[in-house]
C-alpha cells in the first residue's frame, strides 16, 4: 500500500479521540503553567518576567505549535464523526493553577530558608509541599509501595 492509499483510509475513530484529547490537555497545562509563572512573576518579581527573551519566545512559539496541533485534531475528529468532547471541568482549572504555582514557589521559598540558616523551617516546608505532590498522585494513580522495613 502506497502513501495515496494509506491517506484516503478512515481514520480509526478511537485513536483520533485519543489524539484530540492529549492535545487538548498539553494545551490547557500550558495555559495554565504560563498563568502560575505569570502569578509568581506578579507577585514575586514586580511583574519582572523570570524568563530571559529567548525562552520566552520559545515557550510562546511551543504554546503556538501545541493550540495548532490541537486545531488540527479538533477538526480531523470532526470531519470523522467522533463525537464532541465532554466540556472541561471548571473546578480542575483552579486547582491544578494552584499547584502549579506552589511547584514553582515553594522549592525557591526552601531553598531561601536554608540559605538563611532556617534548615529546619526549610525541611517542615519541603515535606509539607512534597506531601500534598504525594497525597494528590496517590488519589489519581495506583497507592504508594507499602514500607517493608
Amino acid at each position: 500500500m502506497d502513501e495515496m492509499e494509506r491517506a484516503r483510509e478512515p481514520a480509526d475513530p478511537g485513536r483520533v479521540e485519543t489524539l484530540r484529547g492529549l492535545a487538548r490537555s498539553r494545551v490547557q497545562e500550558l495555559r495554565l503553567s504560563q498563568a502560575a509563572r505569570e502569578q509568581a512573576e506578579a507577585r514575586y518579581l514586580g511583574g519582572h518576567p523570570a524568563l530571559f527573551p529567548a525562552a520566552l519566545a520559545a515557550w510562546e512559539e511551543r504554546l503556538r505549535s501545541a493550540e495548532t496541533i490541537a486545531a488540527m485534531s479538533i477538526r480531523l475528529a470532526e470531519l470523522e464523526g467522533v463525537p464532541p468532547p465532554e466540556p472541561d471541568d471548571a473546578e480542575t482549572g483552579p486547582a491544578r493553577l494552584a499547584e502549579l504555582v506552589a511547584d514553582l514557589v515553594e522549592p525557591a521559598r526552601v531553598a531561601t530558608l536554608e540559605k538563611l540558616g532556617e534548615g529546619e523551617r526549610a525541611v517542615r516546608l519541603a515535606d509539607g509541599w512534597l506531601r500534598t505532590k504525594i497525597l494528590d498522585n496517590s488519589e489519581s494513580s495506583a497507592p504508594p509501595p507499602r514500607d517493608r522495613s
